[in-house]
């Protein structure tokens, strides 16, 4: 358990016969990041309008630049590892684990709040020791940094493109991790941050394990904005609840189910419960043959887990595109004449299951998929014998590199609020140190390190992005447009590809042509050679490394390809890592931004040229 902080009382549950006169009333606000003054300043103001409140509650990041924080008007709670006093009226709760807090002197009761909560990647073994003591009924409220994996499936599509608007694409948010917590303690409400976007979800109800039938309380979840940045009613930042605590409610109000109420989304995402300290390590995925593995970093992949295959009356389906869903994984069994009794997506990994009612079916399902030879997205799909619900053998994994990737969108070290727009495979960005203020990335949303594993629907959203941004720069900014990509050796071994576009200001009608020529000299001088590819569809082999720039020229813009190919294994010199954007800075007349870091500016810089490249480049109110 981490530190007592104050405020706080550890694991004291009242007793409940005691009955107060009202609930306790809470606000929880979004990320702070260092934007105190005008966060506690908006808290004053609500406590005096429509409390008085009990506690604030902080999700998200808390601390900025500045460590130094200010007091708060009322007692505020924040996520962070070291448990403590922050300043006067702050606390800080810790990584992981739970606790109860008293409501606000001069209140009108003696109520106690429920509280778990989730920091970081730490242990989660605090929690589950407060989850398995005896007479464990759920807890009121659960805190969490980032969202839940899974806690988007079947949501409506409107809020699906209210989602997108604000750069969260579903199915791609959220870790395995806060899930299995949030399954864990069973919350009234969950609240996160981190996506700097409002949504609270359709209520669910908890999945109680087997053979349990009794009813259980539901849950509410909703995602806030970051703190005093917008009047964006899609980016809400502070959310107020009142709630009566668990010992303290009426066994009907808890029981009661909304009218809009659904099963766990956890339920569909997720076949079998695993151990919650296994969470921070996922399996791998083998990319190259389009099949599931579990496999170890850099290793060659173990055979599969055996599974009871007298029994098992589920199969396994992997080589799906990251983007399938249960439609299309519907649409493969029905052209094999299977018919499962449930099919489940596992939503942006590449698999999935299909569920049969008896043993005979999925035999002859198996039999009759493996036969049929069946295509999605241009992959080869495969089948076999899936694990049945018994608890798997417990297992170390390695841990999946893509979690340090700065552009998979469910990595932690992505900044999303440097996206410009999310399609259905790509999504479009602004880079960190952009060499102009609309430099622009094309990104594929499943993370890939090279074309060759790019599959046709990504590679056509790759390309027509690139042609529609470089027809905007065109006609909104009257600029000629060059659009690079770069796959080679990296130190770390993580790389995920992506695609520079970047607006040149016309300077006479030669200028495009120039521009070919002077890349067409430095590659010489540095002793590689660009070639011209005609080709429509440009897709080197996976052990290939590869230079390719696209000069759009002209007043109708139209596309010139070259490109370099090497294999890996040559001794050949290639381009270097920064040849494009060196070579485009001296064609801008300004080399001292050759480097990004040359040109990198703050957070609040970045968001407003994110809105300016959304109302110049994409139009008004972006794409």
């Amino acid at each position: 358990m981490p530190q007592h902080p104050p405020h706080c009382t550890l694991q004291k549950t009242p007793s409940p016969r005691r009955q107060p006169k009202a609930m306790v009333k809470i606000l929880v606000c979004g990320d702070v990041e260092g934007r105190y003054a005008e966060t506690f300043k908006r808290v004053a103001k609500l406590d005096k309008k429509a409390g008085p409140f009990d506690a604030l509650f902080c999700v998200g990041a808390f601390y900025g630049d500045d460590k130094s924080v200010p007091a708060a008007p009322i007692p505020t709670y924040i996520l962070d590892g070291e448990a403590g006093e922050v300043a006067e009226n702050v606390t800080a709760l810790g990584s992981c684990g739970a606790t109860t807090i008293e409501e606000r002197k001069g209140g009108a009761g003696a109520k106690h709040l429920s509280v778990a909560f989730v920091a970081d990647e730490g242990s989660t073994k605090p929690l589950e020791d407060a989850c398995a003591t005896a007479g464990f009924m759920g807890v009121d409220v659960l805190l969490s940094c980032e969202w839940p994996r899974g806690v988007d499936v079947g949501v409506p599509d409107a809020e699906v493109e209210q989602l997108a608007e604000c750069g969260v694409r579903v199915n791609a948010a959220g870790t395995d991790r806060i899930a299995e917590c949030a399954k864990m303690c069973r919350p009234r409400y969950h609240f996160a941050g981190t996506r700097n976007a409002f949504w609270a979800r359709a209520p669910y109800r908890h999945a109680l394990k087997p053979p349990s039938t009794r009813k259980t309380h539901v849950c509410r979840f909703v995602a806030l904005g970051k703190a005093a940045l917008s009047k964006d009613p899609q980016r809400k930042w502070i959310h107020a609840v009142d709630i009566d605590p668990v010992p303290y409610a009426p066994l009907q109000a808890l029981q009661d189910e909304p009218i809009n109420c659904g099963d766990s989304p956890y339920l569909c995402f997720q076949s079998s419960e695993r151990p919650v300290e296994k969470l921070a390590k996922r399996p791998v995925e083998d990319t190259d043959r389009g099949a599931f593995r579990w496999a170890s970093v850099g290793g060659a992949a173990p055979k599969r887990r055996k599974v009871e295959e007298d029994s098992s009356t589920t199969l396994f389906v992997g080589g799906l595109p990251r983007n399938c869903d249960d439609s299309q994984l519907e649409d493969v069994a029905r052209k094999a004449d299977a018919k499962p009794s449930a099919v489940r997506c596992v939503a942006g990994k590449g698999y999935g299951f299909l569920d049969f009612s008896s043993r005979s079916d999925a035999e002859a399902a198996l039999t009759s998929l493996q036969n049929a030879d069946i295509k999605l997205g241009g992959r080869s799909l495969t089948f076999d014998w899936g694990t049945s619900s018994a608890k798997p053998k417990q297992q170390h994994y390695p841990d999946d590199a893509r979690r340090d990737c700065w552009f998979c969108l469910a990595s932690p070290g992505c900044e999303t609020h440097l996206v410009t727009g999310v399609g259905d495979t790509c999504y479009t960005c602004l880079p960190k140190g952009g060499l102009v203020d609309a430099h622009a990335l094309i990104v594929p949303i499943a993370h890939a390190s090279d074309r060759a594993s790019l599959d046709d629907a990504t590679l056509q959203e790759l390309e027509s992005t690139s042609d529609q941004l470089a027809k905007s720069f065109r006609e909104k900014l009257n600029s000629h447009a060059v659009a690079f990509e770069r796959v080679a050796d990296t130190k770390k071994g993580v790389y995920h590809i992506h695609r520079n576009i970047i607006p040149l200001p016309k300077r006479g009608s030669g200028d495009a042509s120039r521009l070919v020529a002077d890349f067409m000299d430095a590659a010489q001088r540095m002793s590689f050679r660009l070639v011209p590819v005609n080709d429509g569809v440009f897709r080197p082999a996976a052990s290939d490394r590869f230079f390719v720039v696209d000069v759009y020229c002209g007043e109708t813009g139209s596309k010139k390809r070259f490109a370099c190919v090497q294999p890996k294994d040559t001794s050949q010199r290639f381009a270097g890592l920064h040849f494009g954007r060196d070579l485009l800075a001296a064609a801008l007349g300004t080399p001292g931004r050759a480097h990004w870091k040359a040109c990198e500016v703050g957070r609040s810089d970045e968001e407003r040229l994110v809105a300016a490249f959304k109302a110049k480049v994409l139009g008004e109110g972006g794409s």
